[in-house]
This record gives structure tokens, C-alpha cells and sequence, in this order.
């Protein structure tokens, strides 16, 4: 393995426990009240949607 491959999966090794907390979120279904709150409150907002066509 180069030394290169050797460091950057180390890196990733070192940070991936780090962001596993991070992204704490609760999911919610659809509604447009919702998403307005949402979007009022200034936090990061994360919309996920499925279209099987």
C-alpha cells in the first residue's frame, strides 16, 4: 500500500466515529407545516424523497 492510500485511510478511519454523532437528526413525515418550521428555525434541514418511476 502507498504511503499516500496508507494516510488518507487513516484519516478516515480517525474521523468517521467523530461524525456518526453529528448528524443527530429525527425524521418527520411531509407535511408543508413542517417544512416551513423548518425552515423558519435557521437549522440544517435535509429533505428525503423516493420516486420509483
Amino acid at each position: 500500500m502507498k504511503r499516500r492510500q496508507f494516510l488518507t485511510l487513516s484519516a478516515i478511519a480517525i474521523a468517521a466515529p467523530a461524525t456518526s454523532w453529528a448528524g443527530e437528526g429525527k425524521f418527520v413525515d411531509y407535511s408543508r407545516e413542517a417544512y416551513e418550521e423548518a425552515l423558519a428555525s435557521g437549522e440544517p434541514l435535509l429533505l428525503d424523497f423516493f420516486a420509483p418511476w
